[in-house]
């Protein structure tokens, strides 16, 4: 379970290369949002000591060209975006309400493919898409010290994510 989140960030970051961009602080508001990912994203990027990545899908193709891993490159082929939302230095009421929001995501049509605590460690990844095909990959992993959401979006074959998880177990 872990390598996959590893897997899945350890691309990420290869394909990040310096375009990190610190969110802008805001006020810590109360007010009931709705739970799409999306204004999920929008609204946490914007806390306090939150940060923002946005991988489009040029930037990925970017990234294919520098690696040297079949597995990585089909599945990459397969991805429109990659967005990430790092809550390392935020407060951890932040922290809370997001992971309240996560595990509200299963009411809106997201399916939970793992859900896992482990010595303090809160794992979720969540899937929308149908057997075929997977449109959007939500990985959400909290501990007592680090935060992070990371949502995949693409036309992904289930298959591709099983091999990749299978080359680094292996």
């Amino acid at each position: 379970m872990k390598t996959t989140i590893f897997t899945i960030v350890f691309v990420a970051v290869i394909m990040c290369t310096g375009c990190t961009a610190q969110a802008n602080s805001s006020a810590f508001t109360n007010e009931p949002m709705n739970d799409s990912i999306e204004t999920l994203i929008k609204e946490f990027r914007k806390e306090k000591n939150v940060t923002y990545v946005n991988l489009p899908k040029s930037l990925i193709q970017i990234g294919m060209q520098m690696a040297d891993d079949e597995d990585a490159d089909k599945f990459l082929k397969q991805v429109d975006g990659i967005q990430i939302l790092s809550f390392e230095e935020a407060p951890q009421k932040t922290k809370d309400k997001l992971f309240n929001h996560i595990n509200n995501l299963e009411t809106l049509g997201y399916e939970p493919m793992v859900k896992a605590n482990e010595d303090g460690e809160k794992v979720r990844i969540l899937l929308k898409g149908d057997e075929k095909v997977i449109h959007t990959l939500l990985i959400f992993a909290i501990d007592k010290e680090d935060c992070s959401l990371i949502k995949i979006d693409g036309h992904i074959n289930p298959a591709d994510v099983n091999d990749i998880v299978d080359t680094q177990i292996n």
